[in-house]
């Protein structure tokens, strides 16, 4: 289940769990504004993302480590942009399908808003991992480098791509169908 953080025992699980995580990889806590969610497996806390609107004027923070508004595709849609943020996943689900479900949440989020272009700095295995395991365009867009502490690599994730193709790819539907959106996912087949 994935839920949308709406109050402050949702907030709390959702802050320790992306802060631990984020010790353990090195990175130095920040607050941020955006939408963020919490993933439950058998009914504990098992991933977070937080998903906000790119604003090229107030990314100074994010521009420092590299500056997607170079991007041609970015300085046109910059409006249908968001960024990835406190994606995180606790060390016990890490085998299991938690990703999967993180993933559905980032494309669902694209989708429900009308994104065409996901940006992040992404751990470099979570890179890899995502590169290799999902087969969508996932393009580094700048060199690896320290951020807060640890290493990341900037991202460029075509969400329009991906959601032409959505039902092409088995992880997305059964993702689909763990969270229930099986309807959706006949509907969207037939």
């Amino acid at each position: 289940m994935i839920i949308r953080v709406e109050n402050e025992r949702e907030r709390s699980q959702f802050d320790n769990l992306w802060m631990e995580v984020w010790d353990e990889k090195g990175f130095e806590h920040e607050k941020t504004v955006g939408d963020a969610y919490l993933l439950y497996v058998g009914g504990k806390p098992a991933g977070t993302a937080e998903f906000a609107p790119y604003d090229p004027q107030g990314a100074d923070e994010l521009h420092r480590v590299f500056d997607f508004s170079g991007i041609d595709c970015i300085r046109r849609h910059h409006r249908q942009v968001f960024v990835i943020d406190k994606f995180a996943i606790a060390k016990e689900f890490r085998s299991s399908s938690a990703l999967d479900l993180l993933m559905y949440n980032l494309f669902d989020y694209a989708e429900t808003r009308q994104k065409l272009f996901a940006i992040a700095l992404l751990d470099p295995l979570l890179y890899r991992l995502i590169r290799f395991h999902y087969h969508f365009r996932v393009e580094k867009v700048g060199d690896r480098t320290s951020y807060k502490g640890a290493e990341v690599i900037p991202v460029l994730i075509d969400s329009n791509y991906f959601l032409n193709r959505k039902w092409d790819y088995a992880w997305y539907r059964k993702a689909a169908a763990e969270l229930g959106r099986e309807r959706q996912l006949a509907s969207n087949t037939v």
